[in-house]
């Protein structure tokens, strides 16, 4: 009998056992495919689509400002200055004002002269083209 009972007791364990390994593996294989399903979904994350949205804006407007800023004449820039720090100082903004007009006046000396330098060079290296009409 106490045999009997030790090989009923093998037996269901080893039953036990299968059973348990059949339902780790389909739960393995359960996970995989999940996750598999994940990172296969278009999921929009409308965060960072709204961070890349402003990041781009401000790249666009930056670099608007900066050509408007090149082209533009001192006189024009200067004119547009004051009337910045009139308006800043009626809408007590005067410091984000000082900076748009300190900043603005730097990049026009800066960058306003590497422009005209790289204009100017290309200019005096043209060759002369001649008319064929002009050669004889």
């Amino acid at each position: 009998m106490n045999a009997q009972n030790l090989e009923t007791q093998a037996n269901s364990s080893t039953t036990e056992l299968i059973v348990l390994e059949n339902a780790s593996s389909e739960y393995a294989e359960k996970s995989t495919n999940s996750g598999a399903e994940n990172m296969n979904t278009n999921t929009k994350n409308p965060v960072l689509d709204f961070v890349l949205n402003v990041a781009e804006t401000a790249k666009y407007v930056w670099q608007r400002y900066a050509e408007w800023i090149i082209d533009v004449s001192w006189g024009k820039l200067l004119l547009a200055s004051l009337l910045t720090l009139i308006v800043g100082g009626l809408l007590s903004i005067q410091s984000f004002a000082n900076w748009l007009v300190i900043g603005s006046l730097l990049l026009k000396c800066f960058i306003g002269k590497e422009d005209q330098v790289q204009t100017n060079t290309t200019e005096t290296h043209k060759p002369a083209e001649q008319k064929p009409d002009e050669e004889s």
